[in-house]
């Protein structure tokens, strides 16, 4: 009974032994999907501000045998690129610009000629700036005695002051609201800044026109809605909606539900939406500011 026992358990023994052989024989060799190291590369899962340089510099390997015959970039499931190829190894850099996604989801996947097929993921994950949020700022006109004219947006503060305070506060004025009726431009509220050029709008001593220290804000009107506005939460969709090659020195024909990218003299990116406007020059015009925090 013993010689029996002991037989068994060798033809078992045997049978795991030729088992496993047979496994690890039929197992495939899968291709390698693996990363540059270099300073400056993303490596791994990361975070981004808007607008960084995303440098992705990805290595391929074959298995020695099978040679590497197509590989594929996505990003959150969206195809980059679709290449063939036919070699053992194969390195490529990638160059993108971080948008307004709060997570954009990179795979990079290699296929070699027997069908063996490796893919390796790199999620980044947004890191935007921090905004301050005005719901409501009211300006008046150039004639409007009581309400405000002049908008300062710095020092993380939304500040108002009639004309004679801003000529006091020059240096920190990017904003001023004033009516228009010339022949070309009737019957317009507007924004525009000490430094735009606009003049014999305010008069006195105080004017503008007269300031020693002249700030730019330049504005472009966007496509954003005033739902779209209102969910704003970070600077990521202030940056990408402003759009420097088609900012102007001025704001007009503004109406409710007006959406405008702007930038001030420090270089701060803001949103805009038109709440009300009333009036003429003695008018008042009310808005909703998003800005970065500086």
């Amino acid at each position: 009974m013993r010689k029996v026992f002991s037989l068994l358990g060798l033809v078992m023994f045997t049978g795991l032994i030729f088992t496993s052989c047979t496994k690890d024989e039929n197992e495939p060799v899968l291709p390698v999907v693996a990363f540059d190291q270099k300073p400056g590369f993303i490596t791994g899962d990361a975070t981004a501000a808007y607008g960084d340089t995303l440098f992705f510099g990805v290595i391929l390997k074959g298995n020695g045998t099978d040679n590497l015959v197509k590989f594929m970039i996505k990003a959150n499931d969206q195809t980059v690129l679709d290449s063939t190829i036919n070699t053992q190894n194969f390195n490529i850099i990638l160059s993108t610009i971080k948008g307004t996604n709060p997570k954009d989801v990179w795979s990079f996947s290699t296929t070699d000629v027997a069908g063996n097929r490796k893919e390796e993921t790199i999620t980044i994950t947004a890191n935007f700036g921090a905004i301050n949020t005005y719901t409501t700022i009211l300006m008046g006109a150039q004639d409007n005695a009581t309400t405000e004219s002049f908008l300062s947006l710095s020092d993380n503060a939304a500040t108002l002051y009639l004309q004679a305070a801003a000529y006091q506060n020059q240096s920190k004025i990017d904003i001023f609201c004033f009516y228009e009726n010339t022949p070309s431009h009737q019957n317009l509220m507007s924004l525009g800044s000490p430094a735009s050029g606009i003049t014999g709008v305010f008069t006195g001593q105080t004017s503008p026109d007269n300031y020693t220290f002249k700030n730019l804000t330049r504005f472009c009107k966007t496509e954003l809605t005033s739902a779209q506005f209102d969910a704003i939460g970070d600077d990521a969709l202030l940056l990408d909606q402003y759009k420097a090659a088609d900012a102007r020195k001025k704001a007009s024909v503004l109406a409710v539900n007006d959406v405008y990218a702007f930038r001030i003299q420090s270089g701060l990116t803001g949103l805009f939406k038109v709440l009300e406007v009333n009036g003429d020059a003695t008018g008042t015009l009310k808005i909703a500011v998003k800005i970065q925090k500086q």
